[in-house]
């Protein structure tokens, strides 16, 4: 081999050194940001549970929706803008009509239910052409009050 192409070689192999390294670096930050994101969504979740455990303890926590909802935002430390909402209402017969929480169902009390639903943004820290710069995460939860 000549001098001239020993030279064109090694500066060759630096060319693409630099470009399977730049490719790799984005695809591992890439998958960390996802990986950050599911840790986000798994957090979320596990909010508006605690909200709705928190609320299907007793009739009395049940329809405090401050405070349940105080619950789940606190249940989820580690993420921003996490906001809660809580509802609660009442029916005769499990999965029937919502009936009013002070009715009678014929002799019986109404059934509580309680929902939480928790939701939280997430920035992207990927700006690609075609992808949101946030995004939001929601999850809700649902339980009969004991």
């Amino acid at each position: 081999m000549s001098q001239n192409r020993r030279e064109t070689q090694s500066g060759s192999a630096l060319i693409e050194f630099a470009l399977y390294f730049s490719l790799m670096a984005m695809l591992g930050m890439a998958a960390v940001s996802f990986g950050m994101a599911v840790q986000n969504s798994v957090v979320v979740a596990d909010a508006a549970y605690a909200g709705a455990a928190y609320g299907a303890n007793s009739t009395y926590n049940s329809v405090s929706t401050t405070a349940i909802q105080q619950v789940a935002v606190n249940a989820g430390p580690g993420v921003q803008n996490l906001t809660a909402t809580a509802t609660f209402w009442c029916t005769c017969s499990p999965g029937g009509s919502t009936v009013s929480c002070s009715s009678s169902c014929s002799g019986d009390q109404p059934m509580y239910y309680v929902q939480v639903t928790a939701s939280a943004t997430y920035p992207n820290f990927f700006h690609y052409g075609g992808l949101p710069a946030t995004f939001t995460i929601q999850s809700t939860c649902t339980m009969p009050v004991d």
